[in-house]
């Protein structure tokens, strides 16, 4: 991918999140009530059809079926998903901007004016990976960035990124310097 760059403006950094199979704070309620609500589907779908229910609305033979679905993607699909939809996210730093590519079956792009960026947040771990968000997060900032469509209520982050607080300074740096240029 080869983002249009303003002139003077130079990529400083570019990187993708964690790939492969990961596992988020969320996801220590998700799976288990996954697996819970996957038995409980699993023992009723099983009772109807061995008879052990009397008196089965047929109309329960079509909606079983999408609850199990439901609970397969619940407790492994998502896990699948989020692991190809990383595959696809690209982080760039330049000397004025966050730029972000993102998208699973269509092109998303997110566009961030380090100069116009209110604060630039960090979230770091002991392995040296981590968050950098750009802005501050809404109401809806508990939200998880896995979940489908959260991306539209956070503000735009490099997640889970490699020596995430080289790239926070690296960011800071050249914020600096984007509003060092406009100030006359």
């Amino acid at each position: 991918m080869a983002i249009d760059l303003a002139p003077g403006e130079r990529i400083i950094w570019h990187g993708q999140p964690k790939q492969g199979f990961r596992l988020a704070p969320q996801d220590a309620f998700a799976v288990p009530f996954a697996a819970f609500w996957l038995f409980m589907v699993s023992m009723i779908f099983l009772f109807a059809f061995t008879g052990e229910m009397k008196e089965v609305d047929p109309l329960a033979y079509v909606i079983m079926p999408v609850f199990m679905i439901a609970g397969l993607y619940m407790l492994f699909g998502r896990f699948l998903v989020d692991r190809a939809a990383r595959r696809r996210i690209f982080y760039y730093l330049t000397t004025e901007r966050a730029f972000i590519e993102a998208g699973l079956f269509r092109p998303n792009r997110r566009s961030v004016n380090l100069a116009a960026t209110p604060e630039i947040r960090f979230q770091g771990r002991r392995n040296g990976r981590g968050t950098v968000q750009f802005g501050s997060p809404s109401t809806f900032g508990m939200i998880p960035p896995s979940w489908p469509g959260a991306n539209q209520f956070l503000p735009p982050a490099f997640d889970d990124i490699e020596d995430a607080e080289r790239v926070y300074n690296l960011a800071l740096k050249a914020q600096r310097e984007a509003k060092a240029d406009i100030q006359p």
